[in-house]
């Protein structure tokens, strides 16, 4: 019976999971589990220790009760997103099943392939294996979470989960068990970190590429600089508070390391008469611009740039400037036609662009300041900082700059939290900068060469603090600076053949303009008639919805379409899921009327979206007849 089993489960894997079938072809026969019968009838599943005691894993009076009690505590009704850590026998997951939609997600997180298995030659998993969105994961490492998950992340914040764990499972190997889910709750934090950001910024993200097309194809590319700092030290410079205690250490032996400073700390340097040799500039909003010295006559240092800054940015810097590869899809459409230029891998912050930066360029060890996640004394920034010179410029008599600090942290009194210095004391800190501070400790992981001279903050795991006299003293005995000049000089931009981009932006726009055409004549169905009948709004869904199918077949164009206008987007399938879940209680009438409001305000989010397009492309067409 149970090779039969095996074998049904395993024919519907291959044809509707063929990742999961490879996966579990290659598993090994269970030595820690057996299934025993329980007082039910029902199959029940127990642990067998290394010294060969048995722990029942599952209930050995009723499974199936103890999963159906399990999921109505839950409340599952109100989501539509599942994940599920642990499969056990997948009684939880047919329980569940029985309260939600169709189109409910499952994704099943398990890191014992022999139990799953063993669960597959135990179960008929029929009814979950034809479910039509479930999906199986099997992290080798915790780490591996972030690569299976990535396509669902924004799915996942914009709409919510249930999480569905069995403690007993959980408890076979704790410690792994909680790793993952502490891997898990990072990711998604970080995810929604991210959508915010989209959310919030995609239209100026898309407004500075479509600005910065003429730099991006003009500017080197950061792969030029590969390697090309091998085991040379870097000092990587952020804006925090600390920097005022040690910036004067930075003129030490100048000409032994290379300098790295975030956009904010570039006016405390100059402050000080420090030059650094690369300044890094990531955010897209036009306070950017107050970072920079536009009267100077020289840049100085070179810039490295994701192409979503203002354009007056790379415009300052035009023959010291380096790009590299954004995540944006209007740019990633460009790079497929002139190359990579190279990648930083996942950015949160201007700090961790700089420290992924100063890794790609080869630097060892990597020397971390100003890096504090924290405030000190209320003050977020180190002094001559765009930021602390803003609030020194409010500075009156009734208001010192004592008050207005107070007053500007006070800003951020919803999103404090409090954690432990560098020297155990309590510091506050935000939410956001409490996660960058957990990337970085994950990104050190792999950089073990790394040191945090911020010499004050939160801190970061797993990297040793180290105040900047001894690390300078330590690591930077040699004059790098001959090396540095001949490799910088040495660079040129690449060449480009733009008449193949010139017809792909051309042949995109006009296809935006086909796009344009259909959605105006659905929006002229409807402001044209006095009264919009039930027949009309049935009409209007089902084209919305042909509009929506043909476009999801053409992946590239929803990409940029989305893109652009994230926020309406992410609304329009958040309304889609609400109604989803409501489905079943609405009357016919009701649920026209909820699709009918639905898909009215997406059409104008579309037309939005592909209008910037259409000019965009117009704006690339026209670029490349011109470099």
């Amino acid at each position: 019976m149970t090779a039969e089993i095996l074998k049904k489960n395993f024919s519907l894997l291959k044809t509707h999971h063929p990742k999961t079938y490879e996966v579990l072809t290659g598993a090994k026969q269970s030595q820690h589990y057996v299934v025993p019968i329980s007082q039910s009838g029902h199959p029940t599943l127990a642990h067998i220790d290394a010294k060969g005691r048995k722990k029942f894993l599952l209930s050995k009076y009723d499974p199936l009760k103890e999963a159906e009690k399990l999921i109505k505590l839950l409340r599952v009704e109100d989501h539509t997103n599942f994940i599920i850590l642990g499969m056990g026998l997948g009684y939880q997951i047919f329980e569940l099943l029985k309260l939600v939609p169709e189109s409910s997600k499952l994704i099943v997180i398990e890191n014992d392939i022999e139990l799953c298995k063993l669960a597959f030659e135990t179960i008929d998993f029929r009814e979950i294996l034809l479910h039509s969105d479930v999906n199986f994961i099997f992290p080798n490492t915790t780490s591996d979470i972030q690569t299976h998950l990535d396509d669902e992340k924004f799915n996942l914040c914009i709409n919510g989960y249930c999480l569905i764990q069995q403690n007993a499972l959980s408890q076979v190997n704790r410690e792994k068990s909680n790793r993952l889910l502490s891997e898990l709750k990072n990711f998604l934090q970080e995810s929604s970190l991210n959508l915010k950001t989209q959310k919030a910024k995609s239209k100026i993200f898309c407004s500075n590429i479509s600005n910065n097309f003429h730099n991006i194809i003009t500017s080197i590319g950061i792969n030029s600089l590969k390697a090309s700092f091998t085991n040379i030290p870097s000092i990587i410079c952020s804006a925090g508070p600390s920097l005022d205690k040690n910036i004067q250490l930075l003129k030490a032996k100048r000409n032994n390391f290379i300098l790295i400073s975030v956009a904010t700390a570039l006016k405390t340097l100059k402050a000080n008469k420090i030059t650094p040799d690369f300044v890094i500039a990531i955010d897209p909003e036009e306070i950017t611009l107050k970072f920079f010295d536009f009267q100077n006559k020289s840049p100085g240092p070179w810039l490295v740039y994701d192409p979503v800054v203002p354009s007056p940015i790379p415009d300052f810097f035009i023959k010291k400037r380096l790009v590299y590869d954004s995540s944006n899809k209007l740019a990633q459409w460009l790079q497929k036609y002139i190359g990579e230029n190279g990648t930083l891998g996942k950015i949160f912050s201007v700090a961790h662009a700089a420290f992924q930066f100063s890794d790609f360029i080869g630097c060892s060890p990597k020397i971390l300041i100003g890096q504090d996640f924290a405030f000190d004394r209320n003050r977020l920034h180190s002094k001559d900082s765009y930021y602390h010179q803003s609030l020194e410029d409010k500075i009156c008599q009734y208001q010192p700059l004592k008050l207005l600090n107070e007053k500007n942290f006070h800003k951020y009194s919803n999103n404090i939290i409090d954690r432990q210095s560098i020297y155990s004391e309590t510091l506050f800190t935000t939410i956001s900068l409490d996660t960058y501070a957990n990337v970085f400790t994950d990104t050190m992981q792999a950089n073990l060469n790394t040191y945090n001279a911020t010499e004050g903050g939160i801190g970061i795991k797993k990297v040793a603090n180290i105040s900047l006299r001894e690390a300078i003293n330590n690591f930077c005995g040699t004059n790098i600076s001959q090396k540095f000049n001949f490799t910088l000089n040495s660079l040129a931009p690449k060449q480009y053949d733009l008449k193949e981009t010139a017809v792909s932006a051309q042949n995109q726009k006009n296809l935006l303009n086909s796009i344009l055409g259909t959605l105006n004549n659905l929006e002229e169905n409807i402001i044209t008639v006095s009264t919009i009948t039930e027949d009309i709004k049935k009409d209007f869904i089902q084209k919305m919805d042909e509009v929506i199918k043909n476009l999801l077949n053409d992946k590239e164009t929803t990409l940029l379409l989305q893109n652009y206008n994230f926020s309406g987007f992410s609304i329009w399938n958040q309304r889609t899921n609400q109604i989803l879940k409501k489905r079943n209680a609405m009357d016919s009438k009701m649920l026209m009327d909820e699709e009918f409001k639905r898909d009215y305000d997406f059409l104008k989010v579309l037309k939005d979206s592909v209008r910037f397009n259409i000019v965009a492309f117009e704006l690339f067409s026209k670029e490349t007849n011109t470099v």
